[in-house]
């Protein structure tokens, strides 16, 4: 009993004594010791609140999965694929808030087809800055599905909704505010193609929209072409030869890639898709996000657990497809020039 009673005693006094030290170097201590506590705490509150406003461009380091490959654009169709394959999956920048936006629902449920991520960092995410300078967003390929486009309509921006195959009359205002047309994007521009469409590119829509001068805030692609494929390919191509890609802030497109890879055919289209978006990195844009979108896969399987790595071996003799949405941040946007 003594015993405790004393080590009660001297508990005491220990906290006593730690209570008194803390009162003189915290209250009782130099100036400099309290006007270093407040610029360590006006510090720590300033990194918590302020968003990112100049984010430094990330270097690009290549998958070491790829180090033993065979040179890009003339190895065989196996290292061609794993090339492609590890540059998906490699992502380069780590947003620090992704906000999906969209997504279809199928009997009550979503199940996140057509929902496209946007980084929402305020560097690469002006929105509407209240001085009349809308954000600009371009959606090609709809189908059934405006649920992106009308999210992003409801952000309050001027969106425009492009595709040619679907039922519906040209320069239709939706309810959201979102105007369709019904036109498709092409490498050329073309009254009536193969299909019958209406094709026009990327330069001639900015330049008809009256949108020279402007920022494409957000540019999404999902456009499947008639026989396989899409006609991602042809976009980025022009954007590299008009240099167009400067005036795109973010860059959301699904990746069509079909097979056999064996094909000379979809062997070619491999080695270019991860030629455009190499080339894309090297100006500045950098891969924020990557999702497999085996949704279809997994219905027709009856398998939910279905998964992209499956068909990776088949698609490169078969008649296969693997689709991945993809979406990159530019760290140099400059305004459009058409």
């Amino acid at each position: 009993m003594l015993l405790r009673k004393n080590f009660r005693v001297v508990g005491t006094l220990s906290v006593f004594t730690l209570v008194v030290y803390v009162y003189v170097h915290l209250y009782q201590g130099t100036e400099n010791i309290r006007e270093q506590y407040a610029v360590d705490l006006e510090s720590t509150t300033v990194s918590m609140i302020e968003p990112e406003e100049d984010p430094t461009i990330p270097d690009i380091i290549p998958p070491m999965e790829s180090s033993k490959l065979g040179p890009a654009g003339i190895s065989p169709p196996a290292e061609e694929l794993e090339r492609l394959w590890n540059y998906v999956y490699k992502i380069q920048y780590q947003c620090p808030k992704i906000e999906m936006n969209g997504g279809r629902n199928r009997g009550g449920l979503e199940d996140g087809d057509g929902a496209y991520p946007v980084c929402m960092s305020s560097y690469f995410w002006k929105g509407n800055t209240g001085d009349g300078n809308r954000c600009l967003v371009y959606s090609f390929g709809i189908g059934k599905d405006f649920s992106f486009d009308d999210a992003m309509a409801l952000k309050g921006c001027e969106v425009h909704s492009f595709d040619p195959s679907i039922d519906l009359a040209d320069n239709t205002v939706r309810e959201s505010g979102v105007t369709f047309h019904k036109i498709g994007i092409a490498g050329k521009d073309r009254d009536k193609d193969v299909n019958g469409w209406k094709m026009r590119t990327l330069r001639t829509l900015l330049r008809e929209l009256g949108h020279d001068g402007r920022y494409v805030d957000y540019l999404k692609v999902d456009t499947d072409r008639p026989g396989g494929g899409g006609f991602e390919d042809e976009l980025m191509q022009e954007m590299l030869e008009t240099g167009l890609y400067k005036c795109v802030r973010q860059f959301g497109f699904e990746i069509h890639l079909a097979g056999p890879i064996t094909d000379p055919l979809w062997l070619r289209r491999c080695r270019i898709l991860y030629r455009q978006m190499s080339q894309l990195s090297k100006f500045g844009y950098r891969l924020f996000a990557t999702e497999d979108n085996v949704r279809y896969d997994r219905i027709v399987r009856k398998d939910p657990n279905f998964s992209q790595i499956q068909k990776k071996t088949s698609i490169i003799r078969n008649q296969e497809s693997i689709l991945w949405e993809v979406a990159f941040v530019n760290f140099d946007p400059r305004p459009c020039k058409v």
